[in-house]
């Protein structure tokens, strides 16, 4: 494939009723806003931002990825209104293998009303159309029952659990592991 995204913009992306676009350090208080929630955070492993400059820290981190060619992570935001209220993305581009992850934050105020599907249906067909890959991946935490119903509604299949893969929280978790061909999607 040789249109295959070269990382020399940060592309934005719309759909009905979100935008698609670069997370900035004027976002820092919208990182805290998420991440800083114990419900978002309870099925993530990572400490919770509780201060702007936490959150300027986790967007700059954000920006080094893609700074490397590695990643893209979007700022969700409404049409009407530049706070970002989510994150989504891809990460772990695997050019030989032709795969990629993906993965979504939103923050809890915003919950229950297909945002976050609506997103990654985006951000899923722009992977297929621009980085070649041949499958997409996903996984979280056993018990993540949101996450595993955005996945489904975009057609992922779900592919075993790794038992006790990661430690959250004190404890190891199971992980689900979902995946989608491109053939899939094509056909879906």
């Amino acid at each position: 494939m040789d249109d295959i995204f070269a990382f020399e913009y940060l592309p934005v992306l719309t759909t009905e009723r979100l935008r698609l676009r670069a997370i900035t350090e004027a976002d820092a208080p919208s990182m805290v806003t998420i991440f800083g929630d114990a419900a978002v955070m309870r099925f993530l492993d990572g400490s919770p931002v509780t201060t702007e400059e936490e959150g300027r820290a986790l967007i700059r981190w954000f920006a080094g990825h893609f700074d490397k060619h590695e990643a893209i992570r979007w700022g969700i935001t409404l049409h009407d209104d530049e706070t970002v209220i989510g994150t989504c993305g891809f990460h772990r581009w695997d050019r030989a293998h032709r795969h990629v992850e993906i993965g979504y934050d939103l923050a809890s105020a915003h919950w229950g009303r297909g945002y976050m599907t609506e997103a990654m249906r985006e951000v899923v067909g722009w992977c297929f159309a621009h980085l070649g890959v041949h499958r997409i991946e996903g996984d979280c935490t056993d018990g993540n029952l949101a996450s595993e119903r955005v996945m489904q509604k975009l057609g992922f299949r779900y592919e075993g659990t790794w038992r006790e893969r990661c430690w959250e929280h004190g404890r190891f978790v199971d992980l689900k592991q979902f995946g989608l061909l491109q053939r899939e999607w094509e056909g879906g």
